[in-house]
Order: structure tokens, then C-alpha cells, then sequence
């Protein structure tokens, strides 16, 4: 008797082997995918309360020639492994080349014709990152060229994932090596095999899979894109479709706790559900406490100095995760813009940034809501957060205000749910902003006389607001600011003689933002002119220096604050004995940053 980890082999016939774990109850039977065995599902197995576990060991297993096709095809291979069980199951589990097998198993198995129908004995199906083609997809070069990719990225995110905690402590060019060789054994054979099953998909008679099946797919695995995912749900008629941010192609393994209350819930009630596929049921409260992630990288262009990231690129990610937590609570953007005829905005960023990112680096974003206050839309916290030598390291942290602004060419007519309707202004100028002011331009002045006027220390830059900085069809969107804080820095620097290559050849200085604001405080439209005054208001220990910028537009005789910020500069020493702290700024560089001239 074979025993590994308190699992034992119960029955082995060629490359099939069947391995009991320990538990009693109904059986419970397990599928793996392609390139990887039985004990994938240990885990998830190992937590299900009150079964039979039973994880099956399948010749499409990690070392495999693939010879095992001439033989039979996936659905044989599962159903000789399902016949050498000792009991029934009554509910299958399959993760990617399993899942798939699984499904074929099931759409073809005979249906009340003397022989026991063995839908009608199992409970539940549960299906982890299938892959999925509706009959109507066209196959074409350039999808089989990003199939090609994405079995590659999936083999080596197995690898990591068999490694487990031993893949971060590695030598990485003996991990390269090691990742190396298994795409160069794998993919060649391994390729094929999976996409004829991913052809082949789209021509099962799904409608035959009438037990429950609860399918899981994450947001970012290319094997069952939303789109696809829906008609999987749609052609499966006992379908629960359920996309979780987060969830990769490994979620059963990544996210194991998560997935087996799931899956636990599931069982005891296998009954279809309404389509989860946007990450959660119907909700009645939009600030619900409850937190959202949102997995991403900073983009390239981000990367101006060195592969360190800039600001604006933070925010970037910031948004990304506020758009999330609206889509996994069923109000996506796009939806509410099209249903509603509104427009989700950030229109407050406030953000602290403890360390640098870099280029490639996964990031982690956490939102939760706050307490809203009234007239000032929906507030919400959210982090930022990386993994670096084995811990976790805060590179943001951040308070944001998002508001439902009524659109003019919104083709929603549907009533705005409850939801959302505290959140709903006609514009920005609408909420609750003590900022708020407007100036008047006295007869015979100019815009620069009034907004930076001589000896004000003042920078004044106009530009003209272009489309593909809107939002909406017509208006500035937050980003724009972001966008512009970023570059008015940049051109108040090099008016003052202190521009940011200068710097960084004559002395390796490298610019460094520690926090910075941006709030909206009405609206600009597109092709309108603003004006953006930029000020250096404060030196903080010779070390760092606060600035304002403020986005004015004129509306007849006055001008009307928009936008307004703040900042926090200052520079790191980037080569010499003092590489890596905080420069030092001195008098002259001082006085040209408070309004003189370098």
C-alpha cells in the first residue's frame, strides 16, 4: 500500500492512478490539468468537511510524451480513471485540462438507455479555469499564435506554483533554466493536444450537462475570456458562472481558502445561481466595508528615470482598482454610462508615497469605502502594495472621492438604482467643495496680471483642453490634472533654470514625489483653455519643497478654479558616495525654487 501525506493509492491501471484522502462521506472526485497531478487538489480537497475525497492522477501529467492520445481522448482517459473508483462520485471537481475533460465526459455519456445514468448520480460539477470556444468563434492564426502564449505563461505559472515558497528562494537563472527546459519539452507536444480540446469545445452538446456546475474563471486567464465565459454559462443549462478579481488559472491553488468555502457552500446547495460573473451577487449597498482587490503593473512608460515609476503612473493604478470595486458590486463603468446615462469620476485624490515602484513589479490593490460625507460623493481608501524579499511593502496609501455625474449623451434610460443615486450630481460643481473660488479680471487686465502677477513667484502656463483628455464626450477627466501636475512641474522647473535633466547631469539628482493631491472642482469642457498656476510654497528641512497648482477657466469676466493641488518634491542622490539618500537643497536652489531665478 502506497501512502503519501495521509493519501493512499487506491487503484492504478497504465498512467491512471486513483488516491484516496482522508474523510468520509459522499465521494468526491478530482481532475487535474495539463502538466500537473494529483496532488493539486490536496488542498481544496483536504478542507471539504463530510466527503470521500478522491484525486485522480490522469496521463496528461506533468513528464508527459502525450503518447497517451493514440490511445484515447481525454473523456476516455477520465472515464477509465472514474471506473477503477470503488464507489460513484457524486460530485467532480476539474481544473483547465481536466475541466475540459470533465465537460466532455459529461456531454457524452448515454442517457436512459438500459445503462444507469450517471448525471443523475452526481450532485454537483464544479469547473476551475476551463477553456472554452462557442462553435461561432473562427479560429485564426493570430488566436492560435496567442494560444501558443498563453499555454506558455500557464506552464511556467505551474512551475511556480509546484515550487511553492521554494520558487521566491531560488537562484533565478537556475529558475530561468528549469523554465526554460519545460516550455522546450512541453509546448511542442503539449500544444497541440491542447488546442484540438479547445477546438473541439465548442462542439460538445453542452446541453446535455444538467447537473449544477459552478464555473470559475479569473478576470486575466485568456483560456475563457468573459465573453467566452458567458457562452460556457449560457450553453451549460445548470450553469453558476463565477469571476472573483484575483483569481488566476491556479485559483484553486492560489486562493484555495476562499475557493473551498465556495465550493463547500455550493455543494450543500447546488441549485443554479444568478450569473456572478462581474465577482458578486446583487448588491443593495454600494459602501459596503467590504474590501476589493485589483492585481496590476505599473505601465512602461512610467518608467522615465532608471526603471523607477513616476506618480502619475501610481495613480493610474489607483484607478484601476476603484474602477474594480465598482464592477465586482455589478455597476461597472461602462454599464452605469450606458444604462444610467452617468459618468463615474474620481474627483479627489489624496495619496502618500512611502517608496519607490518599479518597472514589472506586480502590484496589489486594496480599496475599501469610508464614511461619505454629504454632497461629496462616494469616499473610498485604498494601498497599494508590492512583495519584495518575502514581505509585503506599502508603496501607496490614498483616500479618493468618486461621483456619478449625469452625462449629456448618455443613452441610459433606465432608472438609477439605489444604490448609486446618493452619489449622482448633474456636475462636478454640484458637490460640496470649500475650494471653490473664482477671480475677477479687472477691466484692462490680463489672465497673467491676475493669476501671476510679477514678484508673485508665480508660473502660469495655458493650454488648450484636448478630447483625449476627456471624459464623456466632453469634459476634463481627473487624470488630466494628474497628467498636468505632473507636466507644470516640469515647465516651472526649467522656466526657473532648474530642469530635471540639468539636475540629473550636473548633479544625479533625482526627482522624488512623497504626496500629492489633485480635487476637481468643476468642470472644464473640451477645447476650452486652461490656465494652471504653479507655486513653490514651502521648503521643508532643506530637503523637500510643497507647491500648489491651481487650473483656472475663464467664463467672461472671471475665472473659475477647476482644479486645484498639491505636492510634495524633493530629490535622491543617484550616483557618488551619497547614493541613495535625500539631497540636500541649498540657498541659491532654495530661493530660485521660491520665485527667483537660477
Amino acid at each position: 500500500m502506497t501512502v503519501v501525506d495521509g493519501w493512499t493509492l487506491v487503484a492504478t491501471e497504465g498512467p491512471v492512478q486513483v488516491w484516496r484522502g482522508p474523510g468520509s462521506g459522499p465521494p468526491i472526485v478530482a481532475a487535474h490539468g495539463m502538466e500537473d497531478g494529483w496532488k493539486s487538489w490536496r488542498t481544496v480537497l483536504g478542507a471539504l468537511p463530510g466527503y470521500t475525497p478522491y484525486s485522480l492522477h490522469l496521463p496528461w501529467c506533468g513528464g508527459t510524451d502525450y503518447a497517451w492520445t493514440a490511445e484515447g481522448s481525454p473523456a476516455d482517459w477520465l472515464r477509465r480513471a472514474l471506473a477503477l473508483l470503488p464507489e460513484r462520485p457524486r460530485a467532480l471537481l476539474g481544473h483547465s485540462f481536466g475541466a475540459n475533460a470533465i465537460l466532455a465526459h459529461l456531454a457524452d455519456l448515454p442517457q436512459q438507455d438500459g445503462e444507469a445514468d450517471e448525471q443523475a448520480e452526481l450532485d454537483a460539477v464544479v469547473l476551475v479555469a476551463p477553456f472554452y470556444r462557442p462553435a461561432g468563434f473562427p479560429l485564426s492564426d493570430q488566436l492560435r499564435t496567442r494560444s501558443v502564449a498563453a499555454l506558455r505563461r500557464v506552464l511556467v505559472e505551474g512551475l511556480r506554483v509546484s515550487l511553492g515558497p521554494r520558487a521566491a528562494q531560488m537562484d533565478r537563472e537556475v529558475l530561468a533554466l528549469m523554465e526554460g527546459k519545460l516550455l522546450e519539452r512541453a509546448v511542442p507536444s503539449a500544444f497541440p493536444v491542447f488546442y484540438a480540446a479547445f477546438e473541439e469545445s465548442g462542439h460538445l452538446d453542452l446541453s446535455r450537462v444538467t447537473v449544477p456546475t459552478l464555473i470559475y474563471v479569473g478576470p486575466g486567464d485568456e483560456g475563457l475570456t468573459p465573453m467566452r465565459a458567458s457562452a460556457l454559462a449560457d450553453a451549460v443549462p445548470a450553469a453558476t458562472l463565477r469571476s472573483r478579481p484575483g483569481y488566476g488559472h491556479f485559483c484553486h491553488i492560489d486562493q484555495a481558502e476562499e475557493m473551498t468555502a465556495e465550493v463547500a457552500d455550493f455543494l450543500r446547495d447546488p441549485r443554479p445561481a444568478a450569473d456572478s460573473s462581474e465577482g458578486g451577487t446583487t448588491v443593495t449597498e454600494l459602501l459596503d466595508g467590504q474590501p476589493t482587490s485589483y492585481v496590476g503593473q505599473p505601465r512602461y512608460e512610467g518608467a522615465n528615470i532608471r526603471t523607477w515609476i513616476g506618480f502619475k503612473h501610481f495613480m493610474y493604478l489607483v484607478e484601476e482598482g476603484v474602477l474594480q470595486y465598482f464592477r465586482d458590486r455589478g455597476v461597472g463603468a461602462r454599464d452605469i454610462y450606458h444604462r444610467y446615462g452617468l459618468g463615474l469620476e474620481i474627483v479627489d485624490s489624496s495619496v502618500q508615497l512611502p517608496v519607490a515602484l518599479e518597472a514589472e513589479e506586480q502590484v496589489y490593490a486594496t480599496v475599501v469605502s469610508g464614511k461619505p460625507k454629504p454632497g461629496q460623493g462616494a469616499p473610498f481608501n485604498v494601498s497599494l502594495t508590492v512583495e519584495r524579499e518575502g514581505e509585503t511593502v506599502t508603496v501607496l496609501k490614498g483616500k479618493v472621492q468618486v461621483a456619478l455625474v449625469a452625462v449629456k449623451d448618455g443613452s441610459g434610460a433606465e432608472p438609477v438604482p439605489a444604490i448609486l443615486e446618493p452619489y449622482v450630481v448633474p456636475d462636478v460643481a454640484a458637490l460640496t467643495n470649500s475650494a471653490k473660488a473664482t477671480l475677477e479680471i479687472p477691466a484692462g487686465s490680463t489672465v497673467a496680471d491676475v493669476l501671476a502677477p510679477e514678484g508673485s513667484g508665480a508660473y502660469l502656463w495655458d493650454w488648450r483642453a484636448p478630447y483625449y483628455y476627456c471624459h464623456f464626450s466632453d469634459r476634463l477627466q481627473h487624470s488630466a490634472y494628474i497628467r498636468t501636475m505632473e507636466e507644470v512641474v516640469d515647465r516651472f522647473l526649467a522656466d526657473r533654470g532648474l530642469a530635471v535633466g540639468k539636475l540629473l547631469d550636473e548633479r544625479g539628482w533625482i526627482p522624488v514625489v512623497s504626496r500629492a493631491r489633485v480635487q476637481m472642482l468643476s468642470d472644464i469642457y473640451m477645447e476650452e483653455t486652461v490656465h494652471t498656476v504653479f507655486k513653490v510654497e514651502d521648503i521643508l528641512k532643506d530637503t523637500m519643497y510643497t507647491a500648489r497648482m491651481d487650473c483656472y477657466v475663464r467664463r467672461g469676466d472671471t475665472l473659475e478654479r477647476a482644479a486645484t493641488g498639491t505636492i510634495m518634491h524633493g530629490y535622491a542622490i543617484s550616483r557618488g558616495e551619497k547614493a541613495g539618500t535625500v539631497a540636500v537643497l541649498d540657498e541659491a536652489t532654495q530661493a530660485t525654487l521660491l520665485g527667483g531665478a537660477a
